[in-house]
Parts: structure tokens; sequence; C-alpha cells
């Protein structure tokens, strides 16, 4: 049993294998995590995805008989937290299921009739001895989305906020790599919650009366310590705050896209602006969104085919333009044979995805030549005293 404060047990499973997360590559596995809580009375807090659901049962019985417990708190109706609620529920046949009022019928939804309490009418439960209180925390990042806190301990339950997807035989944040663990959680917010900023940023801040020691998400490892660290840094990218980067994206038929690129890349980077460069059939869309989350700069290259844009650029494009990155600017290029039409595409759909555009003539017919080489790297210096310029 794994306790993260007395009468406060982590009782959920890992995931070693899962590799895509509706879209984005796990690299390393995850968790669903859910936690017993007790005090004269008892509570299971979220639940775990489906398939380990015999895992959770086993964590839950070192525990406590499950027909014992009292409480079932559902914070989020997704699947991955809520799919073993219905089969515990039949183990915990007096206990009371208390969600949002939001969560209500995408639960029954998901899982037929069920005897479901608002937190409208229970914003609170006393387990004698402790006391969860739940806050609703919608769209960070389902409408249904709430949380937990146990002010007796200090403790925020908060389901998908603070998360990251990492694997792990460890459970707190100081006991694995730091530096696996900052790039897992900077690749979550990116990929999750970038899009929802606004709303992210309202929970931050109806948090922030809460006296937090430590946070208890549902995926990854629980912050015990330094926990002001990914408050402090949630703070930042829900602000949109930015460093002096540049992350260079594009696909490359016959190396013309790819030399601009780098010639672009070698212009930004001799003014000393950190600048990253990513193949898009080599890289992961997931992985370059995770560069781009504090970086000034995007810039997105496309060869064209067939009169359109190249089909892995197009695939980024839409995945970017769903999550928005905020406080951006950005150009797009490329190169064609007999007849353009990529760059436009590019340049429409980064757009849409709110990018403020810096406008360019580098559309180059078949390979570049070095008067036009010179034209991006010239470009690439230019584009970085905009960078410079905040």
């Amino acid at each position: 049993m794994i306790q993260l404060k007395d009468g406060v047990t982590w009782v959920g499973a890992v995931d070693w294998d899962i590799r895509n997360f509706h879209g984005y590559i796990t690299h390393r596995g995850t968790s669903y995590n859910a936690y017993i809580v007790q005090g004269e009375k008892t509570a299971l807090v979220d639940t775990v995805k489906a398939p380990f659901y015999e895992t959770m049962l086993r964590h839950v019985e070192e525990v406590i008989d499950p027909r014992d417990l009292d409480y079932i708190v559902a914070n989020h109706a997704e699947p991955d937290h809520s799919g073993a609620l219905a089969r515990i529920a039949k183990e915990a046949p007096d206990a009371k299921i208390v969600t949002s009022d939001r969560g209500i019928p995408v639960l029954k939804k998901y899982y037929g009739e069920m005897d479901l309490i608002s937190i409208k009418e229970m914003p609170q439960v006393d387990l004698g001895g402790k006391t969860l209180s739940f806050t609703p925390v919608p769209m960070a990042h389902w409408p249904d989305s709430m949380v937990s806190y146990i002010p007796e301990d200090r403790l925020l339950l908060s389901n998908d906020a603070f998360g990251q997807h990492i694997a792990s035989t460890a459970r707190f944040n100081d006991e694995v790599d730091q530096a696996i663990l900052w790039q897992e959680a900077t690749a979550y917010y990116a990929n999750i919650l970038m899009p929802l900023s606004r709303t992210v940023n309202n929970a931050v801040k109806a948090l922030a009366g809460l006296d937090i020691e430590m946070i208890a998400p549902s995926h990854g490892v629980i912050w015990r310590k330094d926990v002001g660290d990914i408050l402090a840094t949630y703070k930042r990218w829900v602000g949109g705050e930015t460093r002096p980067r540049a992350v260079i994206a594009y696909d490359s038929m016959w190396k013309s896209t790819q030399e601009m690129a780098y010639a672009i890349a070698e212009g930004i980077g001799s003014t000393g602006v950190e600048t990253r460069v990513f193949n898009l059939t080599e890289t992961h869309r997931s992985d370059v969104i995770t560069e781009i989350l504090e970086a000034r700069a995007v810039l997105v290259g496309s060869p064209t085919l067939n009169n359109h844009v190249y089909p892995t650029v197009a695939g980024f494009l839409a995945y970017m333009r769903g999550l928005k990155p905020p406080n951006k600017i950005g150009a797009a290029f490329g190169s064609y044979g007999w007849a353009g039409g990529a760059k436009r595409f590019v340049e429409e759909q980064m757009r849409l995805a709110g990018i403020e555009l810096v406008e360019n003539d580098l559309d180059f017919s078949y390979k570049p030549t070095e008067e036009e080489w010179r034209k991006c790297y010239d470009f690439g210096v230019s584009m970085a005293e905009k960078i410079l310029e905040g």
C-alpha cells in the first residue's frame, strides 16, 4: 500500500504499454490514479480505465472491503477515470456516488442508469476526521471536470490538472528523474490543456485560496515536494508566457524544403536564439507541439503535392489548429515543382490557429539556388529579431 497521508491511500493502476492517448504519443506509458480516503467513513475518489478494474479492486481490497465504501467520487466522466465506476459500484451497493452536475448525464450515457448525487446537493462530504470538498473546474478539461480537496491534509485530488503520462513504480515527484518529470508535465499540458488555457486559468484562480501541500493528479506521479513549482509553472503556461525560441516543423520530398528549413534555422541560430527543427515524418506531431508550448515562433514548411499540402504537414496543421498555441508569431515556407499551393494553405491554417504571420516570399520552385538559400537565411535573421522583440 502506498500512503499519501494517514488515511489516504493510492489504489490505482499503472499502464506500462499505452503509447497513444487520443492523438498524442505517450512514450513512457501512464497511470490511472484512484485514492481511498478514510475517516470514520470511507470514500473512493476516481476509478481507473476499464481494463485495469481488477488491479484497482485488488488494491482497494488491501485497504477495505469494497462493500464498506460509503462514497464513490467521480471527479471526471472520461473513461480513463470512470471506466471502472459501474463495476466497483456493484461491489459497493450502499455507496453514494458523487459527481458534478454536468457529469451526471455523461456518466449515465456511458454506463446506463445510475443513482448519482450532484455536488450542488452535496458540495462536501464529512467523513469524520476528514472532509472532501468539491470544486467544479469546467473545461479543465471537460465540462464536467471537478477536483476534490481534503483540508485536514492540505491535499488536492486534482484529476486531470497537473498530471503527466508516466508509468512508474514510484508514486511521488521526488522519486523520479526530474528531467523526465518536467518533460512529461510539459507534454501533458501542451497536448491536452493548452487550448483551454482560459478555463484552466479560471481553475487555477479558483484553487488559489486553498492551502495546498500535496497535489495528487489522476495520471502520473503525485506532487509532494516543491508543489509551488508546478503551480507557478501552470500560471506561466496559462498566461501564454514564451521564451526566445523558434520551432521549425517541415516535411520534404526531395530535400528542397529541408534545405530551406535548415537555412532558416541557421539564420535564426546565428543570432543566439534557440532553434529546433523537426521533420514531420520522423517526429510525431505531439512531440513538436510540446516544444512549441513555450516557443515564441513557429515556422512550418511544406512541399506542394498535387496542388496541395504534404499529408504529414496537413495532419500537423490540423492538430495545431485545434490546440491553438497562444502568443505565437510564425511563417510558412515551401517548395514546388510545376505548380505551387502548399504555402498558401499552410498560412491559412496557421492564421486559423491564432498565429500572427510574418509575411515572406519563401516559395521556390525545385531545388533552392544559392540566392534563394541566402533569402531563407536572411529571413531567419529577421525572424530572430522579431522573436527578441518579444
